[in-house]
């Protein structure tokens, strides 16, 4: 079933983003080049932190 576009790409406080909110910003901001979305670039940021996600330019370990 599809999904409705995000409302909003503005950023939220970082006091009230978890992880599990990052993540369904996340999916959510699929769609959002990560370059012009503040809101999918905080999640990002935030499931980085968190060890929750590893970027494509970091080293990979195991098979």
């Amino acid at each position: 079933m599809p999904t409705l576009p995000p409302v909003s790409h503005s950023a939220v406080p970082d006091a009230t983003l978890t992880v599990s909110r990052a993540h369904r910003i996340m999916q959510d901001h699929k769609h959002c080049p990560i370059t012009v979305c503040p809101a999918k670039a905080q999640a990002r940021g935030k499931l980085i932190v968190a060890g929750k996600l590893v970027p494509a330019d970091a080293p990979h370990v195991g098979s």
